[in-house]
């Protein structure tokens, strides 16, 4: 590796290291801010609305007020993942009441995957009162944030304990998540903050997918299409796993709403990548590294599906294994920015930006899978929070790119016009060729005739001769020269080869004067190293409609050309009109 190329990959080493280290202090800080601990570890002076969760399994003959009556039956320290699949009861430790009358509390939690679900709450009179919810039930009392609600204390009491059964629960990542006490203003708060941040995505995410797919049609790069697709799973994916699926599906089983999330978020992160690796130029990732990236998309996509579609025995099985395909994502989306970078690509400098919060509120919803930290406000939204980065920045990054692709169409379509106009000029005087004459002629099909002069150097074989190449081609620029001033905008000039030119015209705007003015010209004119020269031209008129039209204008006026030089040169001669052929006549 040359000196320079090592000085470059330092800096670039440098710089990712950077944002490498930037993104671990950031979820630090993440985790911080949200309060997260050990999946179901007690919180020792946390906040007083957040109850602690301790579990116990459910036996045969199992009955609310008879497990409330041994407390010692249930473990607080063990964090819930570690009980694996099953049956439990999760007492809820309420805090003691020191002031009365006091506000009415509500219970509120998110419920995970489980087949039924049952909230018992026993008050200061000793009644116990219980709502059981089963699987369609469970979708129809969540609200907009996918949370359960549960009044807990009514006039003239207050609850003392609160238990939660769940029966069939997956238990994969918890049982049941960030259970509160709420009061009805931050209740109905949290519920109106809940609705904003879905009705901000919900309308965020159409609008740029309304945007972006107009401009799809227009502009057709595969990235937007992919972006457009990529945006569509998330939003379908939002819309699953919070309330508002149920507000259209109120029958809707809560697994099967679940279920649909898993797949979305499937889709999603394979057209996310997919939308990277297309949005990257074409020399910016090897092709394998491109295959690897999708063949990871399709990955997520049969891991969603078989958390879906997995008989309940082998769910908590296909979850662990969803959680795990997500765990080299991270990695790879570094490794296929950090590529790209050392590549040259322009574009991965923009996205790169665009998904850094993003992945950043991927690791935290990874952390929480993998039970590192615990279910919270932060881990509810953080998909949300990043999607929603995401849909800003990777739109923005889209137009950063289409100006990229425009520009390099630019500059493509002036090399284009460059190369045709080489194609169609002549070098050395800067006219027309003789192809690029005849194309303008047949595209032009003029109404009227046409007047072609044809004008040959005499003697340009004797200035080669005598005084060389160079003086010939600087001969051969000066009388361009006059026949492009004589010629104005009235007629075409184009060089046919060797000491040949041809002026045409419509007839009336390129009269014998020109000629005879060209001649003069010429005649008078001083050329390179003292060199004058004469010229003998030839002219012929006729329509022409087609190349054999121009062939038999060509004829003529060469025929034309010949008979002047044979009567001495430095002269002009019109070939004879061509008298239109009679019409046909019926027999009389």
């Amino acid at each position: 590796m040359s000196s320079a190329s090592h000085q470059t990959f330092a800096a670039t080493w440098a710089r990712l290291s950077a944002v490498v280290v930037a993104m671990v202090l950031f979820l630090v800080l993440l985790v911080g801010l949200s309060g997260a601990h050990p999946a179901g570890a007690h919180v020792p002076g946390g906040s007083p609305d957040h109850l602690t969760a301790c579990i116990a399994p459910v036996r045969a003959g199992d009955h609310p007020a008879g497990v409330m009556a041994h407390p010692e039956r249930f473990d607080c320290r063990r964090p819930a993942a570690d009980w694996g699949p099953g049956s439990y009861w999760i007492r809820l430790a309420l805090p003691p009441v020191t002031t009365a009358p006091i506000a009415a509390r509500q219970l509120r939690f998110v419920p995970l995957w489980q087949q039924d679900l049952a909230v018992s709450v026993r008050d200061s009179r000793g009644r116990v009162v219980t709502r059981r919810y089963g699987d369609a039930d469970l979708s129809r009392a969540i609200d907009f944030g996918g949370a359960l609600v549960i009044p807990l204390d009514s006039a003239g009491s207050r609850a003392t304990d609160v238990l939660v059964r769940v029966d069939g629960a997956l238990n994969a990542s918890g049982l049941i998540g960030d259970p509160h006490l709420l009061d009805a203003d931050t209740l109905h708060h949290d519920e109106v903050l809940a609705i904003a941040a879905l009705a901000a995505f919900g309308g965020l995410g159409f609008g740029m997918l309304c945007y972006n797919l107009v401009l799809w049609l227009t502009i057709r790069e595969r990235f937007q299409l992919t972006y457009c697709l990529s945006l569509l799973a998330m939003l379908t994916y939002v819309w699953a796993s919070s309330g508002a699926m149920v507000q259209v599906f109120p029958d809707i089983a809560h697994t099967y709403r679940l279920a649909t999330a898993y797949i979305m978020l499937g889709f999603a992160s394979a057209l996310s990548l997919q939308f990277i690796t297309d949005f990257i130029e074409e020399d910016g990732l090897r092709s394998g590294l491109r295959r690897m990236a999708r063949q990871f998309g399709i990955v997520y996509i049969l891991a969603g599906l078989g958390v879906a579609l997995a008989a309940p025995d082998w769910r908590h099985f296909a979850d662990r294994l969803y959680a795990l395909a997500y765990v080299p994502l991270p990695i790879l989306l570094v490794s296929l920015t950090t590529i790209a970078w050392r590549r040259g690509s322009r574009s991965i400098r923009v996205l790169a930006v665009a998904w850094a919060l993003p992945l950043l509120m991927a690791l935290l919803r990874i952390a929480h899978a993998l039970n590192v930290i615990e279910y919270g406000p932060l881990v509810q939204y953080a998909l949300i929070i990043g999607m929603s980065f995401e849909a800003v920045l990777s739109s923005l990054a889209m137009s950063y790119r289409i100006k990229l692709i425009t520009a390099e169409r630019d500059r493509a379509r002036a090399d284009e016009r460059a190369a045709r106009q080489l194609a169609n000029v002549d070098s050395l005087t800067g006219l027309l060729n003789r192809r690029a004459l005849l194309e303008q002629l047949i595209a032009w099909r003029s109404p009227e005739p046409l007047r072609l002069l044809l004008v040959d150097i005499d003697r340009f074989k004797a200035v080669n001769d005598h005084h060389g190449h160079l003086v010939g081609d600087e001969v051969l620029r000066a009388v361009a020269e006059v026949l492009a001033i004589r010629a104005d905008l009235n007629a075409s000039v184009a060089r046919l080869g060797g000491e040949e030119f041809a002026l045409i015209g419509a007839a009336a705007e390129l009269p014998e004067a020109v000629a005879l003015g060209i001649i003069a010209d010429i005649r008078s004119r001083p050329m390179a190293a003292g060199v004058r020269v004469t010229v003998s031209v030839g002219m012929a008129e006729g329509p022409v409609r087609g190349e054999d039209d121009w062939r038999e204008l060509y004829r003529r006026a060469d025929a034309a050309l010949y008979q002047a030089k044979s009567d001495g040169r430095n002269r002009a001669v019109h070939a004879p009109t061509v008298q239109p052929a009679p019409a046909n006549t019926a027999a009389a």
